[in-house]
């Protein structure tokens, strides 16, 4: 039974070792119980109720993964041991904040069913400061010494040789100083490299430059401040060098950046839909501490930027680093004075995105409208649809909606050509793969979509279903259009700007935030549906952002064109207490 000791208040076992399972638990259970954000921020409550949902799940028969307490014991004792290489401290190892034994709790513990590791990719973000590329090098070490690969390649990689070594430099130090770790597990430290001669294994730095050379293969990246990373170029290579891993690990840390090309914003984002349970992803782990943002969904103000009180929750270690705090207090009498200051301030003491655009949909009242969407009761009501053609490389939606009795109901089709399931599955952000063996997505065509299976999904659909019109975005559609017309289906252009779209926004939101829509809980449609953000008008008419959405739109863009036309129809000949709005 765990108890607590007067020198560490934390759960010890009966041994004396610090146990560190009951630690992420009651860190964890903190974070849920703290309903009024006190303490901790809305991300790291969310992953929290996630860890502790899913070690409620893996103790279920037939779950895809357990949960292994001495996978977890192994890996905290192991950095535990580790000492400390830079700074002044009060004991010579390395004793982990909870913050930090949570994620490697979490990381570790997890197993698949053949005993490998649950998580590939792993995100912490964190404030400036807080020990996250300690805890990046602490990780890789355990991993080049104590995960089974035959000959693994651990690598520190980074933008510059630089940024790419501040990790390497950390592991480096930390094996020179332990002899027991050197003699342990045959290491060797050399200017650029450390050499595990039992596995014939190396960890080193590599730059974005050094990444294209021969002979990469990858069993653990560890990637350092991933939002300063301009282009893909680098996660791309990495990925693909390492597909002939069994067990690989992607571990990002980083505190937030400017917004850039690069591949964060799409990490960020995936991972925050991921913590709100609109994508699933049982690889990918993410732990995300930052101040609030504004929740209009809960009623909830922003944290004030200079509410002492909130700093907690971007810098976890605050609460046992006493000299955090004092710096923080000094940056932010600067920031309230200078505003090129405060956007800094913002961004690396806060950890809060230095653009983020709101999302349209409120997820809590979308995700309420699961109910079941009945085609074959459908049949007999009148349907309208709505084609999304926006892209011929990823996504091309084609959606039907009915509107009986004042309830929206919606199904869809969604396409998606070969090259674009391959990539998507390469980064292991979002699941196409999983999508089309699912029969959720259809793929079509390899490089590009192929549109006679766009034409055959919707000549079907009007064979099954009364269908009196279909909305269709110009762009790229005229040969289609032109075919589908040839073959009498109704066709009309939906133009792309604020006044089109703004009725069927407001019909949609009315309807959804009532609980009048029924989506079938449509994995697609949730995703397009939390990446959607509005433009407005001067007249404050609204339209989807395409360019400005952090991800595809394609399929709530269909939707909304298929209410558009519908609305239209209803108000030339309306039929009461069926399809009016």
């Amino acid at each position: 039974m765990a108890k607590k000791t007067k020198e560490t208040s934390s759960p010890v076992t009966a041994s004396g070792q610090r146990d560190y399972i009951q630690i992420a638990i009651d860190y964890a259970q903190a974070a849920v119980d703290d309903k009024d954000r006190k303490r901790f921020g809305k991300w790291v409550r969310l992953a929290a109720k996630r860890f502790l949902d899913d070690l409620r799940r893996a103790k279920k028969k037939g779950n895809s993964f357990i949960f292994d307490e001495w996978h977890a014991i192994d890996a905290c004792d192991f950095i535990e041991k580790l000492p400390h290489v830079e700074g002044t401290w009060d004991t010579e190892n390395v004793v982990m904040h909870p913050s930090h034994v949570l994620f490697v709790v979490c990381l570790f513990g997890f197993r698949n069913q053949d005993g490998t590791r649950r998580f590939t990719t792993a995100l912490f973000a964190v404030a400036r400061k807080n020990a996250k590329s300690f805890l990046c090098s602490a990780i890789l070490l355990y991993c080049f010494c104590c995960e089974v690969e035959n000959g693994p390649q651990v690598i520190s990689a980074a933008t510059t040789g630089s940024q790419a070594r501040i990790v390497f430099n950390v592991a480096k130090r930390i094996v020179e100083k332990v002899g027991d770790l050197r003699e342990q597990f045959t290491l060797e430290p050399f200017a650029n490299a450390i050499a595990r001669y039992e596995v014939g294994g190396t960890f080193k730095p590599i730059n974005a430059k050094a990444s294209t050379q021969d002979g990469l293969n990858p069993s653990h990246c560890g990637i350092d401040e991933i939002h300063a990373h301009k282009t893909h170029d680098l996660l791309n290579v990495l990925k693909s060098a390492a597909g002939a891993r069994r067990n690989p690990l992607f571990l990002y840390t980083t505190t937030e950046g400017y917004e850039s090309p690069g591949p964060w914003g799409e990490i960020r984002h995936f991972a925050k839909q991921l913590l709100e349970g609109v994508v699933e992803a049982d690889h990918f782990l993410a732990i995300y501490f930052a101040v609030d943002d504004e929740d209009k969904a809960e009623g909830i103000p922003a944290d004030d930027d200079f509410d002492e009180s909130k700093w907690i929750k971007a810098n976890p270690l605050m609460e046992v680093n006493p000299l955090l705090m004092k710096e923080i207090r000094k940056e932010a009498i600067e920031a309230k004075s200078m505003p090129g200051r405060h956007a800094e301030f913002k961004i690396k003491r806060l950890n809060r995105p230095s653009a983020a655009a709101g999302g349209w949909v409120n997820l809590v009242k979308w995700k309420a409208c699961k109910g079941a969407v009945d085609l074959e009761w459908l049949r007999q009501f009148p349907c309208w649809g709505g084609l999304d053609l926006a892209s011929t490389r990823d996504l091309t939606s084609f959606r039907l909606v009915w509107n009986v009795d004042g309830v929206l109901y919606t199904h869809g089709w969604r396409f998606v050509p070969g090259a674009a399931v391959h990539g998507r599955t390469e980064r292991g952000l979002v699941p196409y793969q999983a999508w089309v063996q699912g029969g959720i997505l259809i793929e079509s065509g390899a490089e590009v979509t192929d549109y006679d299976a766009v034409e055959a999904c919707i000549l079907k659909a009007k064979a099954d279903f009364n269908l009196q019109m279909v909305g269709y975005d110009g762009w790229n559609a005229k040969q289609l259009v032109q075919k589908l017309q040839a073959a009498n289906v109704p066709m009309q252009e939906f133009i792309q700007g604020p006044k089109s779209y703004h009725p069927a926004m407001q019909a949609l939101e009315i309807a959804y935030v009532g609980g009048n829509l029924a989506h079938g809980n449509d994995p697609v449609l949730n995703w397009c549906a939390s990446n959607l953000i509005a433009r407005t008008d001067q007249n404050m008419n609204t339209a989807p952002d395409k360019k400005k959405a952090p991800e595809k739109i394609d399929d709530m863009c269909a939707l909304l064109m298929a209410i558009g036309v519908m609305q239209e129809a209803v108000e030339i000949e309306p039929t009461p207490g069926i399809y009016i709005l």
